[in-house]
């Protein structure tokens, strides 16, 4: 299902591709299990909406567009929106590792409020919940937005976003799962949070290439763009989160990061061929970055 395998096909074909070109390549349209990991915007606990959340919406959206999959991660908190599921199964969808108060790296206390660290965390929820036995073949990462509301170590958080991705993909039986880094939502909290975003969502495109120039198939999903654009109807009063209008940008932009990388998988050398031509018309590489 990986891009490896996209790639042992075309040097058949006698066709070349650098990693620029790798992509999620489906059977039947079946992404396997995406991961959700972030803060509480992926968790959605504090949208002021109890029937959406990015997931919910990213549910409905790939449904709709004919996809197969299931969610994993340890955690099942807020799972507004998704389906329940028959009577004694254990309902799939509901499954991610949106943390409230989640910062890159170690686990944080302030007063008496933990952030909890995703790089410290990763290997003990790797082992926990759905995440233990289903390994994700899509990951979704949306974090930083604490460290930057909190100012805390931001001039390191670019580098420790790049710490986090190593770190998940050191797992064990991690495979090779295709990982997408959103840039972060809009912070209008105050002037010096503005810029703290701007700062450091302009400098995820070279951790991204550094991820991607190691040989992991990463990419840069620009969740900042359309959020700003709609500010106004997308963000609760606070100024900080999402409302169920941002959840439905969110899901549509993971979406369409999605899609933009997937391909199906080959079954014909006719297949492989026209996959092959896709590939070379829709590459969507800008200075040498991997983004969507």
């Amino acid at each position: 299902m990986f891009r490896c395998r996209a790639l042992l096909v075309c040097l058949t074909l006698g066709l070349s591709f650098s990693s620029a070109d790798a992509r999620i390549v489906t059977g039947n349209k079946n992404l396997g299990a995406i991961w959700f990991l972030g803060d509480s915007i992926t968790q959605s606990n504090s949208d002021d909406d109890a029937t959406s959340s990015p997931r919910s919406d990213a549910y409905t959206l790939l449904t709709n567009a004919g996809y197969t999959f299931n969610f994993t991660g340890h955690s099942t908190a807020n799972a507004e929106g998704l389906p329940v599921g028959p009577s004694g199964v254990t309902n799939p969808y509901k499954y991610h590792s949106g943390v409230a108060g989640a910062i890159i790296g170690d686990s944080k206390t302030v007063g008496s409020y933990t952030y909890t660290g995703l790089t410290q965390n990763v290997p003990t929820w790797w082992t926990a919940g759905r995440l233990a036995t289903v390994k994700p073949n899509v990951i979704l990462l949306m974090i930083g937005g604490n460290d930057i509301n909190n100012n805390y170590d931001v001039a390191n958080a670019p580098a420790r976003v790049k710490t986090l991705v190593d770190t998940i993909y050191a797992q064990p039986g991690i495979g090779d799962p295709t990982l997408f880094i959103a840039t972060l939502a809009p912070n209008r909290t105050s002037t010096g949070a503005t810029n703290r975003t701007a700062a450091f969502n302009a400098a995820l495109p070279g951790v991204v290439k550094q991820l991607a120039d190691s040989g992991k198939d990463v990419y840069l999903a620009d969740q900042f763009a359309a959020l700003n654009t709609n500010y106004s109807t997308a963000f609760t009063g606070i100024n900080l989160h999402p409302n169920g209008t941002g959840n439905q940008i969110i899901a549509d932009t993971w979406v369409d990061a999605i899609n933009t990388r997937a391909v199906p998988e080959p079954g014909s050398v006719a297949v492989v061929a026209a996959a092959a031509g896709l590939l070379l018309r829709r590459r969507r590489v800008v200075a040498n970055v991997h983004s969507v």
